[in-house]
């Protein structure tokens, strides 16, 4: 992905592999000695030496027949000593359920786990439980969006593909079901009228920590004639790219912060203009977000330079409601030139799920692949 990214938030937890274990082994060139705890039945004279392969640290494993600490049997999954995300299972070497595991998190994984010789409350010979020894388990969380209509929910025609859709409603198949995605967008918001209206108040109040809040703001942002009233006084819709934009952009990352939850900025995308090598709007709007994730250590999702390169390599440019598959069709048969259809929506809900994995954030070891 090109987009660029600024990272804060915890790094991506590292990815579990299948690996094979060797009883009996005595000893390895470059592995890792551990001592297992005393345990179980028959700890005193084990040697059951256990090789991890791919997930972790090579490690040879004074196991017993039973206790705390998985057997000789079949490998395990985990990675090396490092501990997963939601703080609970550390993989250890892969020696069934990992010697150094620890179960945690209502995690079963590791304690539980142990094919072939042992493992805490596993039975011996059951090898189908092998592969999950030290798996990582995840806690549940939220992500909560703050943004417009091109990122807002909308009933979808089953009988249309080409109905209306925000990238936020199509965020949800990306992840898997521990991952509860709450669009709170609203069509016709800047970053300052979300706030005044209490949106922004809405949402800090149901966010936990461990929780995601993704912004994305600068369509109306943009609009320097269009004015709105609140409360008896009239606004402008526009906010300096440099200057106001990125003041008001601020109190949702405070905001979130302040509740120990993760703010994820995320560029505009562009209009319809971008296609066949067409200029990218609305990138003043994704370069100050991109200077404010830098200067305040806050991961930015490129999502204006991700559709803009989508856009502008497919060519020619679509001139009717037939060829068009990316903007929404108007109920006169033009084409949008702001909003999305169906397919346009996923696409960039997809190249957002992308830019959460290149920043590196714990949420991308929820991806669905």
């Amino acid at each position: 992905m090109r987009s660029r990214i600024y990272q804060r938030a915890l790094p991506l937890v590292p990815v579990a592999a299948w690996a094979l274990c060797l009883a009996g082994c005595s000893s390895a060139s470059d592995a890792a000695v551990q001592s297992a705890p005393t345990a179980g039945t028959g700890g005193s004279n084990a040697s059951a030496g256990t090789t991890s392969i791919f997930g972790g640290s090579t490690a040879i494993t004074s196991a017993g027949n039973g206790g705390n600490t998985g057997g000789a049997g079949a490998a395990g999954r985990g990675g090396s000593s490092n501990p997963s995300i939601a703080g609970s299972n550390t993989g250890g070497a892969l020696d069934n359920g990992g010697a150094s595991n620890q179960a945690g998190s209502g995690a079963s994984a590791g304690a539980n786990a142990g094919a072939g010789a042992g493992g805490a409350n596993a039975t011996a010979g059951a090898s189908a439980t092998a592969g999950a020894a030290g798996a990582t388990v995840l806690p549940a969380l939220s992500v909560y969006i703050a943004g417009d209509s091109t990122v807002s929910d909308y009933t979808l025609d089953p009988q249309d593909p080409k109905s209306q859709a925000g990238w936020g409603q199509m965020l949800a198949p990306n992840y898997d079901n521990k991952v509860k995605i709450s669009n709170k967008a609203v069509g016709g918001r800047t970053a300052r009228r979300f706030i005044q209206e209490g949106s922004l108040g809405a949402i800090l109040k149901l966010i936990q920590a461990g929780d995601y809040l993704l912004v994305q703001f600068g369509t109306n942002d943009s609009n320097t004639s269009a004015k709105y009233t609140f409360d008896g006084t009239e606004y402008p819709y526009f906010a300096d790219a440099q200057t106001d934009f990125k003041t008001y952009l601020q109190q949702y990352i405070d905001g979130a912060l302040e509740k120990k939850a993760i703010p994820v900025l995320v560029t505009p995308p562009p209009r319809n203009s971008a296609y066949c090598n067409g200029p990218r709007s609305l990138g003043n709007y994704g370069q100050a977000m991109l200077e404010l994730g830098k200067a305040k250590n806050v991961s930015v999702v490129d999502l204006g330079l991700e559709t803009h390169a989508h856009l502008a390599a497919l060519c020619p440019k679509p001139t009717t409601a037939a060829q068009e598959g990316f903007f929404k069709i108007n109920a006169d048969q033009t084409i949008d030139g702001t909003h999305f259809q169906e397919n346009g929506a996923r696409t960039m809900a997809g190249f957002v799920a992308d830019g959460v994995d290149e920043a590196k954030l714990g949420l991308s070891a929820y991806r669905k692949h």
